[in-house]
């Protein structure tokens, strides 16, 4: 039997990393991560780029591996109104897996942004040979739920300031994926996080402004700099949960 050589097993051990950048994936069997990784390609796109329009079939899968990516909705008025922001380490289209889902949102780059792009059909295929994937799937697909259901309830029944610093947590992503020193940065207008938070712009600007003399955050033109992640949140809360 031929050995493979470097230049075979390098990559196939690279696009099995950026797979592993995701939790659920990182704790798939070798055989199964092995067998995904095999339709890995990474693709690249630039600040703005639109990845899927709402109402367009979910037709591939993949882990951001440098970048974001921005869920989005647009108003009446012609306004873009974000609803999510996935960092590193995120998956993008649990939606689409188990059966063809048309995108509920407009999708789009939120910087340069590197994705490991896996087709659905290619994810579909692993479901039937591999047991592993198909309950790391459900799994991702329950704590997609509870992560929902926390959402509604956030905006239901947390006050104002609440609702807003455990939104500045979600949108700050998984802090294990900062360099030492380095401060988690969101990058966001105050309109769009009062649309997140559900209140106007002048009211998400004062609560900032009160964090940021509470010395938890640094505002800058159109980001928000986290100086203390631990001090922001009310409560221990798990940050990987929103890298599903």
């Amino acid at each position: 039997m031929k050995k493979p050589s470097n230049s075979e097993t390098d990559p196939r051990r690279r696009r099995a990393e950026w797979l592993c950048l995701n939790p659920q994936l990182a704790n798939l069997p070798p055989n199964a991560l092995q067998d995904l990784a095999r339709h890995v390609r990474l693709v690249r796109f630039d600040a703005d780029d639109r990845l899927a329009s709402r109402g367009d079939e979910i037709r591939y899968a993949g882990v951001v591996v440098t970048g974001g990516l921005r869920s989005s909705l647009t108003s009446f008025e012609g306004h873009e109104l974000s609803m999510s922001i996935l960092r590193r380490g995120a998956f993008y289209g649990w939606m689409g897996i188990i059966e063809p889902t048309l995108s509920p949102w407009d999708v789009y780059a939120h910087s340069p942004t590197e994705m490991a792009c896996l087709y659905i059909s290619g994810v579909r295929a692993a479901l039937q040979q591999h047991p592993s994937v198909m309950m790391m799937v459900a799994r991702a697909l329950n704590l997609r739920l509870q992560k929902a259901y926390a959402h509604m309830g956030n905006l239901v029944l947390d006050d104002l300031e609440v609702r807003l610093r455990r939104t500045l947590f979600m949108l700050a992503g998984d802090r294990t994926k900062f360099a030492e020193g380095e401060l988690p940065t969101i990058t966001i207008t105050q309109e769009s996080l009062g649309h997140f938070v559900q209140c106007s712009r002048p009211t998400v600007n004062k609560l900032l402004r009160e964090l940021e003399d509470a010395g938890l955050i640094e505002l800058g033109y159109g980001v928000i700099r986290i100086r203390d992640l631990d001090r922001l949140t009310p409560e221990r809360l798990d940050g990987s949960v929103y890298l599903l």
